[in-house]
């Protein structure tokens, strides 16, 4: 008898919850952008998803962009929330776009908004964009909204190892390290309905520098730094200028070593040491001669080395600490670390990369 009342009881604690949230009663947003007018106010926009019920379990969904401005980012979503229908929930808001201008300023008051809310979503991704934030997050599409199509350009760019994979999370915690600057996506508005990820968007501190990367030198960067996606193709160019011989191919696997080395007059050398194993994708040449793999092999590898200089020559005339040598010498060299200004001490870093490829297939022709 006493087990019988004990499952009667049970069924009727059950059947409510106290804190439910009914979507019908909510406005979701999925993408959020930030910009600076010349005035310096902020202008805050989100692409909100409305969901309105036709009833019979039938929903109509809107989705619409809305926009306000404010000295400081404080009170923009309350000023936002009052021109849309429900409660506005970003607790789903998949891409924050900062526009340029406005991320020279600093991106740490953007980012803090969402870090100290409870309901942020912590792995939104954060973009810089050239030109306003705004233009990108209103193109229209016809099939998804613009949000989700952003993120799966960023994914496939993860993935294809051109751009890093930073979200609110990890954008925040390496803002509050020293000895590291973060690099994050850079997209432009090519039509006016096309986006394009042109590439990486350096940062100092926590602005930006004003300075990218193309897609083709992120992919050597992302080898730099040492994240392999899935996959990494790159496209070279080879030879003296009169003689230029084009090659693509893939990056199947890296093997990556950087050293930090501090000479007796504090002399800081990063010496950055990759090797790759990759798979030939298209080499046009003449069939009738042997293809000479060892020659191939090392004039792909200055080629890359080369580029590789060039990029950490790009970092350090940005003053971007994208390889984290801060934080080496804050470990292993604390000490000097604790005497030194680093944002003014980085240019003095020499790097010395060496790129060596292995060509392990050449697909099925030669």
């Amino acid at each position: 008898m006493r087990k019988i009342i004990i499952l009667c009881v049970i069924p009727i604690l059950l059947t409510g919850c106290w804190d439910q949230q009914l979507l019908v009663n909510r406005t979701l947003v999925n993408g959020l952008s930030f910009d600076v007018t010349k005035e310096g106010n902020i202008i805050g926009s989100v692409r909100a998803l409305n969901m309105q019920s036709k009833g019979g379990g039938q929903f109509e969904i809107y989705d619409e962009l809305v926009t306000a401005e404010r000295p400081t980012t404080p009170g923009l979503a309350l000023d936002i929330d009052s021109k849309i229908a429900g409660e506005l929930d970003a607790s789903k808001a998949f891409i924050v776009i900062i526009g340029e201008e406005l991320a020279k300023k600093g991106i740490h008051p953007i980012i803090e908004v969402f870090y100290r809310n409870m309901n942020s979503y912590m792995s939104s991704k954060i973009i810089i964009s050239k030109g306003k934030a705004k233009e990108i997050l209103s193109v229209e599409k016809e099939k998804s909204p613009i949000a989700f199509a952003i993120l799966q350009l960023l994914n496939g760019a993860e993935v294809d190892s051109v751009i890093p994979k930073e979200t609110t999370f990890t954008v925040w915690k390496k803002m509050l390290d020293p000895g590291e600057d973060i690099i994050l996506p850079y997209v432009e508005r090519v039509e006016d309905n096309k986006i394009e990820i042109a590439g990486v968007a350096l940062i100092n501190d926590d602005k930006y520098t004003g300075t990218t990367l193309s897609r083709e030198k992120s992919s050597i960067l992302m080898l730099l730094v040492d994240q392999l996606g899935k996959t990494n193709r790159i496209a070279l160019e080879l030879g003296p200028e009169n003689k230029r011989r084009a090659i693509s191919f893939v990056t199947i696997d890296l093997r990556r070593n950087l050293e930090v080395l501090v000479d007796k007059d504090n002399k800081i050398t990063c010496k950055i040491n990759v090797n790759m194993n990759i798979d030939v994708l298209n080499y046009p040449h003449d069939l009738k001669k042997e293809l000479n793999i060892k020659k191939l092999n090392k004039d792909i590898s200055n080629e890359l080395t080369k580029q590789a200089k060039e990029i950490t020559d790009i970092l350090l005339h940005a003053n971007s600490d994208a390889l984290g040598i801060g934080r080496r010498i804050s470990s292993f060299h604390p000490d000097l670390w604790k005497k030194i200004n680093w944002n003014k001490e980085y240019k003095n870093v020499q790097f010395e990369p060496i790129v060596k490829v292995n060509i392990i297939k050449t697909g099925n022709v030669f």
